[in-house]
């Protein structure tokens, strides 16, 4: 597993729109689920056998499909090959479980439309989004009706907070962005779930994963630096 700690200033924050990149390749299409907006991002000359996965990265609070700081990683990821998804989810189902059906949806409907396999997808979110997450991703806790979601490739947590069991036990690779101390989260200290991390032994967990800690207090500080951060990495699992 792989630290990287940004020494910058923390100035900027999840309000800040960062500059959309401009690609004449990359088509958007949008799409619902379960009454839950979603917008795709691709390249619309790619063929199946090119496509190299599908990236789904869920809203935080009071998101929308059109999610500035999402539209620009999917952007970015569309450039890349991928087809990538901001998408939304209802928010007045079960916290876990129906999060879990709408990125199941989700997954169905856009791996059947772009012809990829399951075990090409990573699934994401920044803020509220990461934090459903967390229950698609972990052991299975009948107590809080959540299941795993099975058969994808990684996960991308982006300012959603974690514990040391939360690392200990993910079940995917994951790709962590966390300010060193947010106090929007259930546990503050982004440490905490890096050092669980380093003590996973699912399967590939722990060395093909890699975080990224933004020094200082805030939530979704600099959340504007996610996006290179991304894309430096998602090519390592594939």
């Amino acid at each position: 597993m792989s630290f990287l700690f940004l020494l910058s200033n923390c100035s900027s924050d999840d309000n800040n729109e960062p500059e959309m990149p401009v690609n004449s390749d990359v088509k958007t299409k949008a799409g619902t689920t379960n009454g839950a907006a979603y917008k795709v991002f691709y390249q619309e000359t790619s063929q199946p056998s090119t496509r190299r996965g599908l990236i789904i990265l869920a809203v935080g609070d009071g998101g929308n499909e059109n999610d500035a700081t999402l539209n620009a990683q999917c952007t970015a990821l569309a450039d890349k090959g991928y087809v990538a998804i901001t998408t939304t989810y209802r928010t007045n189902s079960e916290y876990y479980a129906g999060f879990k059906e709408d990125m199941e949806q989700l997954i169905t409907t856009e791996t059947t439309a772009f012809s990829i396999a399951r075990n090409k997808v990573v699934l994401g979110g920044l803020s509220r989004g990461g934090n459903r997450l967390h229950g698609a991703v972990l052991p299975a806790n009948p107590q809080n009706n959540s299941y795993p979601i099975e058969g994808i490739k990684g996960v991308i947590l982006e300012c959603a907070g974690g514990d040391v069991w939360k690392g200990k036990s993910i079940l995917y690779p994951v790709l962590f962005m966390n300010n060193k101390v947010d106090n929007t989260v259930q546990t503050p200290d982004a440490e905490t779930f890096v050092n669980g991390l380093q003590e996973n032994v699912n399967p590939g967990v722990k060395d093909k994963s890699k975080t990224l800690i933004v020094p200082g207090a805030g939530h979704c500080t600099n959340a504007n630096q996610y996006k290179d951060f991304i894309i430096n990495n998602i090519d390592s699992w594939f």
